[in-house]
C-alpha cells in the first residue's frame, strides 16, 4: 500500500515509520522547513537546539519512552520545580508539602484541594463520570471555592479566557490522573524527561529510519490539495518551497510539480487545514456530518516568546501565572530543568500564552510583545532588565489548544472520515488526554492500525485507551 502522510510532526513521522516498517510505502509532506511540527526546534547559536514551543516528557509517558527505546534515542531524567504566581508572589508548588504552605488559601482549603487531587490520582479510574460536568462545578464541590478562586479559576482563565467556566472536568481528570506520578521518588520530587540533544534527535532518527525503509520525508514541501479519482485512489498535489511564508491555509500555496497517486492518506494536521486541503468533490464525499464534528471543536492559538538570557530569571522550571493582570499565563525556564551548561552557558526562558485566534496580542511584532510583557516580567522578578535578553524569537501556532467542553467525546471526530483510505489524526482526537508528543505517538499507532484494518490488511494490536475506546 502506498500512503501519503500529511505533516511531519510527531504523529506523522511515527505513522510513516510504522507503515514503512510493515513494508508499505509512505511519503511525508511537510509545510515547515524542518521536522517536528509544534515540537520543531531552532538553533539558538553554536548548534544548540531548543524547541520553538516548550516541551518535555513525563515519567508516565510510556508510549514515547517505548518508541525512543525502540529507535535508539536516549532520554535523560531531570528534577523539576514548579511554582505558582499568585497575589504578587511566587509560591513553590511541586510537592504536597508545597500545597500545604500555599498562603493564599486557608489551611483547610489547602487540605481540601490536596485530598481532591489525591482522590483523582488514586481512585478515579474512569473518565466517564467527569465528562458531562465542568471543572468549576467539580472543583467548587470537591476541592472548595478557594481552590477555584486562587488556583484553577485563574489558571483556566489564562488558558481558555471567557470559556474557563465551561471546560469539561475530563480535561482536568486527564491532567491529574494520567500524568503526574504520586508513588516512589516522585511523591517527594517531580522528575521530568527530555531527549538528549532536544526533540530533534527523535525526529531525525524517525526520518532516517523512514528513508532507510523506502519512504520519503519531504520538508518545505506541503500538500496543496488532496483529491480522489473514480478508482478510489487519492491524488496529492504538492506545493513549492517557502509555502510556509504564505501562512497555514494550503489554498494560498502555489502548486509545484505533478500530483502523485496514493492508496491512502493520513492527514496529521489541524482539522481546519485538513478541510482546506480537500478538493470540493472529496469534501462532498467526506460529508457535512464528519466535517461538522471537526468544525465544532475550537482551537485556541499558542503565542510563545522564546528568550535567551545572560542570567537566570527565577529559580523554577515551570511557573503557572494565576494573577490575570500579568499579560501571560506561564513562564518556562528551560535551563532550570536542563542545565545551562548544556547550551554553552545560555539561559532559556519561554513566556507562554494561549489566546482566541482573533486576539489583538497575536498581531503584535516581537518588540511590541516584549514591551507588553515587560511590566509582568518585572512583577515576577523586580530586578529584570530588558538588557538581560540576548536573543529572542516569537512563534504563533493557530491550532495550539483544542477547547474541551462537556460531553466532548460525542463530538470528537473519528480517525476514519467516512471515505475509505482517508484518515485524520490530530490533537482534537487524543481525548481524554491533552496535547503532547506522547499522545501523538499513541495516536499514530492507533490510526495506522485503523487504516490497515479498514483496508483488510494485517494490523498490529493496539490496546484500548485508558477508560476510552480507540476512536476508530
Amino acid at each position: 500500500m502506498r500512503v501519503a502522510v500529511l505533516g511531519a510532526g510527531q504523529a506523522g513521522l511515527v505513522a510513516a515509520y510504522r507503515l514503512t516498517k510493515l513494508g508499505h510505502e509512505a511519503d511525508v509532506y511537510e509545510r515547515w522547513p524542518g521536522l517536528g511540527g509544534q515540537a520543531a526546534t531552532i538553533d539558538i547559536g553554536d548548534g544548540y537546539l531548543v524547541e520553538r514551543y516548550y516541551h518535555h516528557l513525563f515519567t508516565s509517558d510510556k508510549d514515547m519512552a517505548d518508541l525512543c527505546a525502540e529507535i535508539g534515542v536516549e532520554l535523560e531524567t531531570w528534577p523539576s520545580s514548579v511554582s505558582i504566581f499568585r497575589n504578587g508572589e511566587l509560591h513553590p508548588f511541586t510537592t504536597p508539602l508545597d500545597l500545604l504552605r500555599f498562603k493564599p488559601m486557608s489551611p483547610l482549603g489547602r487540605i481540601r484541594m490536596g485530598v481532591g487531587a489525591l482522590y483523582l490520582q488514586k481512585f478515579a479510574n474512569d473518565v466517564t463520570p467527569y465528562e458531562s460536568m465542568t471543572i468549576r462545578q467539580w472543583v467548587e464541590k470537591v476541592m472548595g471555592k478557594q481552590a477555584w478562586e486562587h488556583v484553577w479559576g485563574p489558571l483556566l482563565y489564562g488558558k481558555f479566557r471567557d470559556q474557563a467556566d465551561d471546560i469539561s472536568m475530563s480535561w482536568l481528570w486527564a491532567k491529574l490522573r494520567n500524568r503526574r506520578q504520586v508513588t516512589g521518588e516522585e511523591a517527594k520530587e517531580e522528575r521530568l524527561v527530555y531527549p538528549k540533544g532536544s526533540f530533534e534527535s527523535i525526529f531525525v532518527r524517525l526520518r532516517d529510519l523512514i528513508e532507510q525503509q523506502g519512504g520519503r520525508v519531504m520538508i518545505d514541501r506541503p500538500a496543496k490539495q488532496v483529491s480522489r479519482d473514480a478508482d478510489g485512489k487519492f491524488w496529492v498535489t504538492p506545493a513549492g518551497p517557502d509555502s510556509f511564508r504564505r501562512g497555514h491555509d494550503p489554498r494560498n500555496f502555489e502548486a509545484a510539480g505533478d500530483p502523485e497517486r496514493y492508496d491512502a492518506v493520513i492527514a496529521a494536521l489541524p482539522s481546519d487545514i485538513f478541510e482546506q486541503l480537500l478538493s470540493p468533490e472529496l469534501a462532498a464525499e467526506v460529508g457535512e456530518e464528519y466535517l461538522g464534528r471537526t468544525r465544532s471543536i475550537e482551537y485556541f492559538a499558542a503565542l510563545c516568546l522564546l528568550c535567551v538570557l545572560d542570567r537566570q530569571f527565577h529559580p523554577f522550571y515551570w511557573t503557572n501565572v494565576a494573577d490575570t493582570d500579568l499579560g501571560f499565563i506561564g513562564l518556562i525556564e528551560h535551563t532550570n530543568l536542563v542545565p545551562p551548561e548544556n547550551y554553552g552557558g545560555r539561559h532559556i526562558l519561554y513566556v507562554a500564552n494561549y489566546l482566541p485566534r482573533d486576539h489583538e496580542l497575536l498581531k503584535l511584532g516581537m518588540d511590541e510583545l516584549i514591551d507588553f510583557y515587560e511590566p509582568g516580567l518585572r512583577k515576577v522578578n523586580p530586578a529584570f532588565q530588558r538588557s538581560w535578553i540576548q536573543q529572542s524569537w516569537m512563534f504563533r501556532e493557530p491550532a495550539g489548544q483544542p477547547v474541551v467542553l462537556p460531553n466532548y467525546r460525542e463530538r470528537m471526530p473519528a480517525y476514519q472520515t467516512g471515505v475509505p483510505g482517508l484518515m485524520l489524526a490530530n490533537t482534537t482526537q487524543v481525548y481524554p488526554d491533552d496535547r503532547g508528543t506522547n499522545y501523538a505517538v499513541r495516536e499514530a499507532e492507533e490510526v495506522v492500525a485503523t487504516l490497515l484494518r479498514e483496508q483488510g490488511l494485517t494490523a498490529p494490536p493496539v490496546p484500548e485507551r485508558f477508560g476510552v475506546p480507540v476512536p476508530a
